[in-house]
């Protein structure tokens, strides 16, 4: 099992209201990572998010993954996700600037890509949320022939018409390029990335609502993989909010308490995206009743608003997050380990957790967790 941490630079309204500024958020999380990296995780991860301004904000996780980079010297630097609608990312300047950072990392870099799934952010870029699926699966394809071929043969597609013979610049580090990796959410998603010869990247909450299943047709996809990349790459990664304490009593009121303030937040960004076609799978997930064991059979509401409704107690026994002493966080990250997946990620920046409780957790978990399974 490999551990990281992934960053969306939590700052809520309501934290901020206190004096915290987004200075501070940013180069918090630059000192919980060089800790982290001291500490013994393999990897730090940032999403690209645009407009949540309770949730994230990290809307150019390029410039700061740069930063990390140069404050680090082993830590593996993730992209989780870049968005691949043509209209968040042209495919050209995601070569580029991937390929500029796994340089710029000596050669650190893991490409993660997905399409996003907030009417917020696919409306503020104009984009039809029924073709953002197509739009990523047409640039995923792109982008690793831009980094093998010297120069690009050219593209015409349905949304990206490329000329042939450029030559993109400059090309990464490691050989034949980054390894890539696939958000998945919906259902489907995890056998397309087996498919498609990525890595998982498993955002679902929870290990309750049939993630073990997920990842087994995601293992039994990418035995007959046709990858879109220069190789296949069969890491599985999951990821939750982590808090560990040595008191579980008080773990629980300061994570739990902050997991469900992050989670309240996903529901006034998802604003319509449960109506658009493309997304009626997710949003048939979504709908599911929450197998937490502090909601009733039957909920109708979202699962974000049912994961709030189920409170710390509900998401802990469920393994939606993992917050604890560090008995309770390493039996939560043993049950991920047995659903099928090779790599924790773990969210330490949220709520209203404050600076060096983040650090405390980190020491602790690395310290208590981690060695059990080296």
């Amino acid at each position: 099992m490999k551990f990281g941490l992934l960053y969306e630079i939590a700052l809520p309204r309501q934290v901020e209201a206190t004096g915290k500024t987004e200075y501070d958020a940013y180069w918090e999380a630059i000192e919980q990572i060089k800790l982290a990296e001291d500490l013994g995780f393999d990897s730090v991860w940032a999403v690209e998010h645009h407009f949540l301004e309770d949730l994230a904000r990290c809307s150019s996780p390029e410039v700061f993954l740069a930063a990390v980079a140069q404050h680090t010297e082993r830590l593996r630097i993730g992209h989780g996700v870049v968005l691949l609608p043509t209209p968040f990312n042209h495919p050209w300047r995601v070569a580029e600037r991937v390929a500029t950072l796994d340089i710029l990392s000596n050669g650190r870099v893991e490409f993660g890509s997905g399409r996003s799934i907030t009417s917020e952010e696919l409306g503020g870029f104009d984009i039809d949320p029924d073709e953002s699926k197509a739009m990523w699966d047409e640039s995923v394809r792109i982008i690793p022939r831009m980094w093998t071929e010297h120069e690009f043969s050219g593209h015409d597609g349905r949304f990206v018409h490329i000329p042939p013979g450029r030559v993109v610049v400059p090309k990464p580090l490691q050989k034949p390029h980054p390894p890539m990796w696939m958000a998945c959410t919906s259902p489907s998603s995890y056998a397309t990335a087996g498919r498609y010869g990525l890595g998982l990247l498993s955002f679902s909450a929870g290990l309750t609502s049939g993630l073990t299943e997920r990842v087994a047709e995601y293992r039994t996809a990418i035995r007959d993989a046709e990858p879109v990349g220069a190789f296949v790459n069969e890491a599985a990664a999951a990821f939750c909010t982590m808090h560990c304490r040595a008191d579980d009593k008080l773990a629980r009121e300061r994570g739990g308490s902050s997991a469900v303030l992050h989670l309240s937040f996903m529901d006034q960004y998802y604003g319509g995206i449960f109506e658009s076609q493309g997304y009626q799978e997710f949003a048939q997930a979504a709908a599911r009743p929450y197998g937490g064991g502090a909601v009733e059979t039957g909920d109708d509401r979202p699962l974000s608003a049912q994961l709030v409704a189920a409170g710390p107690e509900g998401l802990i026994s469920s393994g939606t997050i993992c917050v604890g002493d560090p008995e309770r966080c390493t039996e939560i990250v043993r049950r991920y380990q047995e659903a099928g997946f090779d790599h924790y990620l773990a969210l330490v920046q949220y709520g209203t957790l404050t600076h060096d409780e983040t650090l405390e957790s980190l020491r602790l978990f690395a310290e208590k967790v981690m060695p059990n399974f080296a």
